[in-house]
């Protein structure tokens, strides 16, 4: 099987990207709400005794970035239906050697677009967090990188997935409005209706929906540094609303999945789809 050469496509992407106003737009507001978070996540710490406090602030960067990954999904379904609505998908599509490389640069982009979202995320919720409490309320090192390479790369994932979302929907408005009505409002009613049944084991599919997927992941290791190996699922559970989750390399990898899952859906439409 040959492998589709990606090279020119990625560089092609990258150009478009760099000259729209969408990626530093959305980079605003991701800026804004990481930095509002961890700021109150220290005001929030910094009001325990000193012999008391907890590593808050962990969760509170793990909270900016389960937002931050909405903003590179935005920004990946935007960013790929946007050529639909202006047209220039015919010109991408005729100076392309297939489609394929097409779809696979698009996500690629998106996704490093998504992991610069979390890492701007990470400087700013450091810096707001540090400024409320000093750092008192970090962690050591190693957990702290850890939660940050795990929302690092859930924002990638969501990045691509936003790409082929927008891909296979094509029309930008109903893509970005059928993405933001399931997050907001579609996993919460599939999420409770699975709760409300009487077998544990369906309720634990809340757990692999793809937004409450990449809640898992990134709450995992910041809800055991604050409540212990023994409490930190529960923990995981309030915040992310699941039942019974899985470790966060699970549920990382259950998020890769429906990337995927998305990305054949989205490749399935572009290559039966007429373009004029």
């Amino acid at each position: 099987m040959r492998v589709p050469a990606i090279g020119a496509p990625v560089r092609a992407e990258f150009r478009k990207v760099t000259s729209t106003k969408l990626w530093w737009g959305l980079l605003i507001p991701v800026t804004l709400v990481s930095s509002m978070i961890n700021l109150f996540g220290g005001v929030f710490t910094s009001a325990f005794p000193e012999a008391e406090r907890l590593p808050l602030l962990l969760g509170s960067l793990a909270y900016a970035l389960g937002l931050t990954s909405v903003f590179a999904a935005v920004h990946g379904v935007v960013a790929a239906a946007g050529e639909h609505r202006h047209r220039t998908i015919t010109t991408t599509y005729l100076t392309t050697r297939g489609r394929t490389p097409v779809l696979l640069a698009k996500m690629l982009v998106s996704a490093v677009v998504g992991a610069c979202y979390a890492v701007t995320t990470l400087v700013t919720g450091v810096l707001a967090g540090t400024a409320a409490d000093g750092g008192a309320g970090f962690p050591g090192a190693a957990p702290l990188v850890a939660t940050a390479l795990i929302g690092v790369a859930v924002s990638a994932l969501w990045g691509a997935l936003g790409a082929a979302f927008g891909t296979a929907v094509s029309n930008q408005v109903s893509a970005l409005v059928a993405l933001l009505l399931y997050l907001m409002v579609g996993e919460l009613l599939a999420a409770a209706l699975l709760e409300a049944t009487e077998s544990d084991a369906v309720r634990s599919l809340s757990s692999y929906l793809p937004g409450n997927a990449g809640e898992v992941a990134v709450y995992g290791i910041p809800a055991v540094e604050i409540a212990g190996p023994a409490t930190g699922p529960q923990v995981v559970e309030l915040l992310a609303g699941v039942t019974n989750p899985p470790g966060w390399g699970v549920a990382l990898l259950v998020l890769a999945a429906w990337t995927a899952a998305v990305g054949a859906v989205g490749w399935l439409v572009a290559a039966r789809r007429d373009i004029n």
